[in-house]
């Protein structure tokens, strides 16, 4: 009955929602994010007048074993050209308390992107992988449950 009620709420907000015209989540196994697992989320633009906000989300557990996740990203374009960069995203305060809501984990929305024009009609692909300093040979991470992608317009 609770998944049912979850995934109704989940359903019902994205309805409600009529600016978001993209919305994809990656969950992962054993809340393991390894160095070599590259999440890419393609977004069909057809409308380049329009503005967007990009919106990244991270939901985290309580074993997560650093405030802050360190983030390669690229923004690959229709073309084949693409920016690269590097973010962090802090997801505790200073003195160890997790930011961000949920029933299930600490989810954190951060605005990747703001007031983003696409110049070209195509897909393009937001690349994201954690750059965190290996403690294990696998260089994972553990404690980072799903990540996700929504483009909203302004």
């Amino acid at each position: 009955m609770r998944k049912l009620f979850i995934v109704l709420l989940v359903v019902l907000t994205a309805a409600c929602n009529s600016k978001q015209v993209f919305h994809e989540r990656v969950v992962f196994d054993n809340s393991e994010w390894c160095k070599d697992s590259v999440v890419r989320f393609s977004v069909d633009v057809t409308d380049t007048v329009q503005t967007y906000d990009v919106v990244f989300s991270i939901v985290n557990e309580d074993d997560y074993p650093y405030a802050n996740l360190y983030l390669f990203t690229d923004i690959i374009f229709p073309n084949r050209q693409f920016l690269r960069d590097t973010v962090e995203f802090m997801l505790s305060t200073n003195d160890g308390q997790w930011l961000g809501s949920g029933m299930n984990g600490y989810e954190n929305n951060f605005q990747f992107k703001s007031n983003v024009r696409f110049p070209q009609c195509g897909t393009y692909v937001f690349a994201f992988e954690q750059a965190m300093r290996c403690k294990n040979n696998d260089c994972c991470v553990e404690g980072i449950k799903s990540v996700s992608l929504s483009l909203n317009k302004k």
